[in-house]
């Protein structure tokens, strides 16, 4: 019977090393992971509910709400979902506002439980009925690609590709407008979520980064005595869900570890939410500022330090942790730390 080499038994004790290493590792990791989510047991009040928006199309007008359902994908409005449908090109490629600012011009607004009526410049409405949908899992899916990632969506339908088409391009064909048909979310954890805390829950549908986005508005009013007076940005400019109603500090809201709206719904803290350009378009006139305003601003002093992105922050990306129903002039809470 032939020995085994001593260099043989060296990687192997190795090997089974490194398996225990990482195995141990890989425990104590999630172990604080799970006590970081920890849901707090005191909080103290920062503030109020002031406005809550949700945008049923991606990069289209946002529909204020004085009530919504949160759930993990993100708000709900009965049978109608933050960003649930989106907008892409032929070879799958979604579009924004960035390149397209007229989408914002896109209005939907809700009619029933389930049907949005659609208008634009120029355009007769076209009704939407999410009812019609065909979700079952027969149902042949299509990839669209957003942000790298390659999702599963289902075609709305002609008569919208037509209507999208028409409006954005000018033509009366090449874009599709599709549905997120799934009960979880799919997206990957990239690498926009490696400064934060996210788990794959918190992906969403087809938003940027997460299922909800929170400001304080007392950021908002610091940054406009910054900007001149034909500069003055409103808070929908930032698209978020949750607009805050507080006396401040401005920017309090980048060290909100925990946030409770009202008495069921909680959140954690992800991680900060880096601009891209779009708050350089007015939502009310879909014009870009010519000086690129208010980013220009917002980068003198909102980039933060040690940061792997030189994008500024405004406002912070939340991950639910227990679902319920938001209505505006709810309480805003937070972790009360000691």
């Amino acid at each position: 019977m032939s020995q085994i080499s001593p260099r043989i038994l060296t990687l192997v004790g190795v090997g089974i090393g490194v398996s225990i290493l990482t195995a141990i590792s890989s425990f104590i990791y999630k172990r604080l992971r799970s006590k970081k989510e920890v849901i707090p047991i005191k909080w103290r009040k920062v503030g109020t509910l002031d406005q809550l928006y949700f945008i049923p199309i991606k990069s289209c007008r946002p529909i204020e709400l004085d009530e919504a359902f949160c759930e993990n994908l993100g708000l709900r409005k009965d049978d109608i979902k933050d960003r649930a449908l989106m907008v892409i090109e032929k070879s799958g490629q979604v579009i924004t506002s960035r390149t397209y600012p007229k989408m914002f011009k896109i209005i939907p607004k809700i009619v029933s439980r389930s049907e949005l009526v659609l208008s634009a410049p120029g355009m007769e409405d076209t009704h939407f009925d999410y009812a019609d949908l065909d979700t079952k899992s027969s149902v042949s899916t299509i990839k669209a690609l957003i942000y790298g990632f390659h999702a599963d969506v289902l075609e709305c339908g002609e008569i919208y590709n037509k209507w999208f088409s028409q409006y954005i391009l000018g033509e009366p064909e090449g874009l599709r407008l599709v549905y997120y048909p799934h009960q979880n979310a799919t997206r990957p954890i990239g690498r926009f979520y490696k400064e934060g805390i996210y788990t794959k829950q918190d992906t969403g549908t087809f938003q940027d980064m997460s299922s909800f986005n929170l400001i304080n508005n007392v950021s908002v009013d610091e940054l406009n005595t910054r900007l001149r007076d034909d500069e003055q940005v409103p808070l929908l400019q930032f698209r978020s869900n949750f607009y805050v109603k507080n006396t401040g500090p401005a920017f309090a809201e980048d060290n909100w570890k925990w946030v409770r709206i009202g008495n069921e719904v909680v959140f954690r803290n992800i991680g900060p939410c880096y601009r891209c350009i779009v708050p350089n378009i007015n939502p009310y006139t879909s014009e870009r500022h010519p000086e690129g305003e208010p980013l220009k601003t917002l980068k003198t002093y909102r980039v933060f330090p040690g940061s792997k992105y030189d994008s500024p922050v405004m406002g912070i990306q939340l991950g639910l942790r227990n679902n319920g129903s938001v209505r505006k002039g709810d309480c805003v809470y937070v972790e009360e730390t000691e």
